[in-house]
C-alpha cells in the first residue's frame, strides 16, 4: 500500500503572493509636468509628461507602507526618445538612484523599469526628477 502524501499539513492554503499597490502618476504631486492622454496604453485617466521637457521637473508619489524593509519599486513609463533617460529618484528626501536607467521603448507604449529601495513603515515620499532636456511619460509607480 502506498503512503499518503501528508500535503501541507491539514489542508491549509499557502499564503497569497503580495499584490502590487499601484499609484497612478496623474494622482501624484507635479512640478513642471502635465497630465495628458494623447498616447494609448496608460492606466487610470492618463499619464504624466515633464513639461516643457526640461531638467528639474518632478513627479512625487506618497506611498503608505505597513512594514519597513527593502521593496522593489516599479515605474511604468514610455519613451519615444532614441536614448535612455536617467531621472534622479529620491525616497523620503534621500537620493536612492541618481543614474537609474529608463531605456527607450522606441515609441509611447507601456514599459517598465524597477529598482530596490528601503521604505519605512508609514508614509514614504518617492520622487522622480528629470535630469536632462527631455523625459519619459509616466503611467504609474507600483510596489508589493
Amino acid at each position: 500500500m502506498a503512503e499518503e502524501d501528508p500535503g501541507n499539513g491539514g489542508g491549509e492554503q499557502p499564503p497569497e503572493p503580495p499584490v502590487d499597490v499601484i499609484y497612478e502618476a496623474e494622482d501624484a504631486t507635479l512640478s513642471a509636468a502635465i497630465i495628458d492622454n494623447k498616447h494609448p496604453g496608460y492606466t487610470g485617466t492618463g499619464f504624466v509628461d515633464y513639461n516643457p521637457n526640461a531638467s528639474g521637473g518632478w513627479i512625487e508619489w506618497t506611498a503608505n507602507q505597513l512594514t519597513a524593509g527593502e521593496y522593489t519599486l516599479e515605474f511604468r513609463y514610455a519613451s519615444g526618445a532614441p536614448e535612455d533617460r536617467s531621472p534622479e529618484i529620491t525616497v523620503n528626501g534621500a537620493v536612492t538612484a541618481s543614474q537609474l536607467s529608463f531605456p527607450s521603448t522606441g515609441d509611447f507604449t507601456r514599459w517598465k523599469t524597477s529598482f530596490k529601495a528601503m521604505l519605512q513603515a508609514g508614509t514614504n515620499v518617492i520622487r522622480a526628477t528629470a535630469t536632462g532636456p527631455s523625459g519619459d511619460e509616466y503611467r504609474s509607480l507600483a510596489h508589493p
